[in-house]
């Protein structure tokens, strides 16, 4: 389901269960995707972070090992 198309859902479950305290809408600017202009939803995901600084040394000396063609993306990306 659309995630838009659930507000009246969620807001009709909350009254039901007498957990809602008010209802109304507040107009504010929201984030839109720049490609298809629907609106965007953030969520809390699980995220992985790699501590590249202990391991930078490594990286650049494995780098120079491949052809890289274009030849500047080695220099300039990676």
């Amino acid at each position: 389901m659309y995630f838009k198309d659930a507000d009246p859902l969620i807001v009709k479950d909350l009254k039901e269960r007498g957990r809602m305290l008010a209802a109304g809408t507040i107009v504010h600017s929201y984030p839109f995707c720049w490609r298809s202009q629907a609106p965007l939803m953030y969520r809390a995901v699980d995220t992985w972070f790699i501590k590249v600084t202990d391991i930078k040394q490594d990286l650049l000396k494995n780098n120079e090992t491949p052809v890289w063609v274009p030849s500047f993306v080695q220099e300039k990306r990676f």
